[in-house]
């Protein structure tokens, strides 16, 4: 009897989640979704840099060569961050995204990928980029 309780419970438990309605997603979960797509560029970006630098460190002139490991190493500090940030988000984002609206989920990430696009041009979009690497509105 008790068996058969639990796997009632536990359909019911999971038959409920399937047919909710997802929800709108909360400014903070906005803005976090949007920081995950800019962090992931700025990841990617980062990576690039860095083989490059690594490689010019190898086959550059002598006397260049402590200048671009130096600059190798200021990149692989820089990445500790971003992928710091970004780990930070994922693991506020995880519990929630199932519950929530994907198609208003997609909003911010779409911003997010013409903002990097704009970014060159425009410091305000920049400035609102560079928010994402340090997310203070996350908990702790």
């Amino acid at each position: 009897m008790v068996c058969g309780a639990v796997r009632l419970s536990i359909l019911c438990a999971c038959t409920c989640n399937a047919t909710a309605q997802p929800r709108a997603p909360s400014d903070d979960e906005l803005r976090s979704m949007y920081c995950v797509e800019v962090l992931r560029t700025e990841i990617t970006l980062q990576h690039h840099l860095i083989s490059a630098s690594s490689e010019a460190a190898g086959v550059g002139p002598p006397e260049l060569r402590e200048q671009w490991t130096e600059t190798s190493a200021e990149l692989l500090q820089g990445l500790a961050k971003l992928e710091g940030a970004l780990y930070r988000l994922q693991l506020y984002m995880l519990p929630r995204i199932q519950t929530i609206d994907s198609l208003a989920l997609a909003i911010p990430i779409r911003q997010a990928n013409a903002d990097i696009q704009e970014s060159r041009s425009n410091d305000t979009l920049l400035m609102r980029m560079r928010a994402c690497e340090s997310p203070t509105w996350l908990p702790l």
